[in-house]
């Protein structure tokens, strides 16, 4: 009797110990798949999300983004995005690499304040931050429709102010001042945005100045836009700046009097006054809509920190340039 009770518990435990086994065996699995599959979502943080790092760092996830560059076909249609006629659009997923929609790809278009990308661009590789500046005369800029940020000859700047007045209003006078501070001349540093242009397969671009100031000798297309922005994950400074909805530009005259100027982004989807998809967040880029003229280049990031970038030239109006971008928004997390 005593060896039937023996060989029922040993028979009881033995069938435990395989359920437990089994059970075990399944949660890793379980486990194993959820950590290969699942991307965390994270509260938006744009050194965070951008970078994995609350620290500004020069190693960044971007290298592996910028060489894997996104290629496509001149007319690629999406379900979601409408094709109107006229209208050159292109819309990169950068994270993988490919086009899902565009139109016009390849065609040549005037950059416009796209161009103060450039301007932006090469005056962090070649200028510090924190330099002290002095405004000359030739900074300034005149005419009708001119943008600003109240500069004048003999006030003491940083170059990171006029990075920020470049990013946040497209200021034309502290394009005109990086370019100098950069090359000595406005034409030399033509001539350096041509090289950066060519360095970064550009091979559709022609600048003739820093601004974005019309010429018919200046010119990109879609795709050499999205190789320029592409270019700016690799520094976070860059990001941050175009991210400021509006910023404050600090003075001190030649006399020494401290003055203020207050520069509001002219980016609409920086400033709230656009509805913006939810989980989607727009890091910045350049907007302008005119009765005539009606373009932007967004880059943006979805809620699994992966990111896009939307651009949009010849929008018959502003509400049709807004509609395709927010279009381009909703799509990034399908």
């Amino acid at each position: 009797m005593k060896c039937i009770n023996k060989k029922r518990k040993k028979t009881l435990f033995f069938i435990m110990g395989s359920v437990i086994l089994v059970l075990l065996v399944s949660l890793g699995i379980v486990a194993l798949h959820n950590s290969q599959d699942f991307k965390e979502e994270y509260p938006y943080n744009k050194s965070m999300q951008a970078f994995r790092t609350s620290a500004k760092e020069d190693i960044l996830v971007a290298p592996g983004l910028s060489s894997n560059l996104c290629v496509g076909e001149d007319f690629t249609k999406m379900e979601g995005i409408q094709s109107i006629a006229g209208e050159m659009v292109g819309f990169f997923s950068l994270g993988e690499g490919t086009i899902p929609f565009s139109n016009h790809l390849y065609e040549k278009i005037e950059p416009g304040k796209i161009t103060q990308l450039m301007t932006a661009l090469l005056a962090i590789e070649h200028l510090n931050l924190e330099d002290d500046i002095i405004i000359e005369g030739e900074d300034k800029v005149y005419g009708k429709g001119s943008k600003n940020c109240g500069l004048q000859e003999g006030y003491h700047v940083t170059v990171r102010q006029l990075l920020n007045a470049t990013l946040v209003a497209s200021a034309e006078d502290a394009c005109q001042a990086l370019a100098r501070l950069v090359s000595n001349s406005q034409e030399d540093f033509v001539v350096l945005m041509n090289e950066k242009a060519a360095q970064l397969g550009m091979t559709n671009t022609n600048y003739t100045n820093a601004t974005g100031y019309s010429s018919e000798q200046q010119y990109t297309t879609i795709y050499d836009c999205y190789l320029l922005f592409n270019e700016f994950l690799k520094y976070p400074d860059l990001l941050n700046s175009m991210s400021l909805s509006d910023y404050t530009m600090n003075y001190i005259t030649g006399k020494g009097d401290l003055k203020q100027y207050r520069l509001d982004n002219d980016n609409p989807f920086m400033t709230g006054k656009i509805n913006i998809p939810k989980n989607v967040t727009v890091l910045g880029g350049k907007v302008f809509t005119s009765k005539s003229t009606n373009y932007a280049a967004l880059l943006e990031q979805n809620k699994y920190g992966e990111f896009y970038i939307s651009i949009v030239f010849h929008a018959e109006t502003e509400n049709m340039l807004i509609e395709r971008l927010s279009e381009m928004l909703y799509q990034t997390n399908k």
